[in-house]
Parts: structure tokens; sequence; C-alpha cells
């Protein structure tokens, strides 16, 4: 950046004193044409002079000459100045233009050097080490990868082992072991004597003998009624949870088809689309299972379970 901006001020300065050499020239050749209209002018008016008596023209000639001459100084010593101006101003102007064409080639120089030398040098600085470190980064990826790829069969055989070994009753049992003082029944609650009544029996003397008798029978009898309508209400309870096992129990986990090698992704779509649509609708079967569990927990409620 330096060097252009040297090379441009050195440009301007050579603008600038041939500039000015070409004003000066210009100047220098509008004094001789100054010089050369006033001979003219001079010999114009000798030519056209008529005789008088001999002392009034020799007068007239004297101041005439006088006139003549000094105009004459005035326009050659203007011309000398102006021809030293020009003369020093050309000189500058040649000196700022050789100045300008060694600027021009030393900056030309420069920059095919910098576009054939030092831009292969700097690549190369700024290159050192990296296709090593490149090959390096990418020799450790590979290797995290692969052994996160084993990893993950390790860990895709244990979670498959355990999904063999899944046993709801088994994993429910042990979940009431570990909390067993959650899921322990309480102390039953004990008869508590009030002002020195011991008596922690039913009493079946009269009167109420007859009372705890029909009370009795009244209770034989709801019982005789509920154990009916909890029959029906078990056995739609076991239907509706068939129901709700067949459907959380489907065989839809296998998406190898969805996974099929092809060259075009088109065919992977339309093979990804044919596998779904021939199954159930995901959609209708999660509704139709809320509804099943909502009717099964209904009926729970209703047997008292």
């Amino acid at each position: 950046f330096k060097v252009f901006v040297s090379l441009y001020t050195v440009m301007k300065t050579y603008h600038m004193y041939n500039a000015d050499s070409i004003s000066a020239q210009s100047k220098l050749k509008e004094a001789e044409k100054q010089e050369e209209k006033q001979i003219g002018k001079s010999v114009k008016q000798e030519d056209r002079q008529t005789p008088r008596s001999p002392d009034s023209t020799a007068n007239v000639r004297i101041e005439e000459k006088h006139v003549r001459r000094s105009s004459v100084k005035k326009i050659e010593k203007m011309k000398e100045k102006r021809q030293a101006k020009y003369t020093e101003n050309k000189l500058k102007a040649i000196k700022a233009r050789n100045e300008y064409l060694l600027a021009l080639e030393a900056t030309n120089a420069s920059v095919f050097k910098y576009y054939i030398h030092d831009l292969s040098d700097l690549i190369d600085c700024c290159d050192l080490g990296y296709h090593a470190s490149l090959n390096r980064a990418l020799r450790t990826f590979l290797s995290a990868e692969l052994n996160l790829e084993q990893s993950k069969h390790e860990g895709l055989d244990a979670i498959e082992n355990a999904v063999e070994n899944l046993d709801a009753t088994s994993d429910k049992q042990r979940l009431m072991e570990m909390y067993n003082n959650v899921f322990c029944p309480p102390m039953k609650f004990e008869f508590q004597p009030h002002m020195g009544d011991m008596a922690s029996q039913l009493c079946a003397q009269q009167p109420v003998q007859s009372e705890l008798v029909q009370r009795c029978q009244q209770l034989q009898s709801r019982l005789s009624t509920l154990k009916i309508e909890n029959e029906e209400v078990k056995k739609t309870m076991e239907a509706t949870l068939q129901t709700i096992q067949d459907i959380v129990t489907v065989e839809d986990f296998d998406v190898s088809d969805c996974f099929q090698y092809s060259n075009s992704m088109e065919s992977v779509k339309s093979t990804v689309s044919e596998t779904f649509m021939s199954k159930p609708s995901i959609a209708k079967r999660r509704a139709n299972q809320q509804e099943t569990e909502q009717f099964y927990f209904t009926v729970r409620e209703l047997g008292g379970l």
C-alpha cells in the first residue's frame, strides 16, 4: 500500500511540474508574439511619418524612438523572465518525469516480485504443517468414530439383552421390596376405650341382637349383588385389558424397510411412503388406544378395584 501511495505522490508531482512547464511555455510564446507585434507596429509608424519642419520632425522622432525603446525593453525584459521561468519549470518537469519513470519501474518490479515470488512464499509459510495437522485431526476423528461405533454396538447388545429380560411382575415385586416402607400395610387401628369402657367385642344382647341380625342379612344380600356385578365388571375389565395389551404390544418396531439402499432418493421416499401407508394410521391407533384406556379406568372405578 505504501508503494502505491508513494507512486501516486510522485505521479502527482510530475503532473504538477509538467503543467507549470506548459503554462510557462504558453506565457513565453505570448511574450514573443507581443514582441513581434511591437516591432511590426514600430516599422509601420516609421513608414507613415509625414514631412515636417526640421526641428519639429527631429523632436518627434527622438520622442517616438524613446517610447519604442522603452516598450521594446519592457517586452524583452518580460520575455527574458518568462524564458528563465520556462527553462526552470521545464527542468523541474524533466526531473519529476524521470523520478516518476524510475518509481513506476520500481513499483512494477515490486508488484511482479510480489505476485510471482512473495505470494508463493507467504502461502508456504501459512501452509507450514497444515496438511500434517489436518491428517492427524482426521485420523483422530476416525479413531474416535470407530471406537464410538464399537461402543454403540456394545450398548445396543446390552439394551437388547435388557429388553429380552423385561418382566413386569418381577419389576413390580422388586420395586415393592425396595420401598417396603411405602407399600407395606400399616398397623391396624385398635379400639380406644373411653372412660373405663373396656368392652372390645360386638355386643349381641337384647335389644340390639335383632337389629344386628337384620343388618347382617342386608349386608349379605348386598354382597351377593356386588359379587355378581363385580364378576361382570371383572370380565369387561379383563377383555379391555387384553385389548390394551394387544395395542401396546403390536410388533411395529421393525423399521428396516426404511433403510433400504437405493441410488435414487425418490426410490427411498417411495419405499418409506409405501411402508407406512400399508400400516394402520398412527393417529387413528393412538386415538383408539386413548379411548380404550379411558374405558378401562372407568371400569376399574366402577368395580372398586
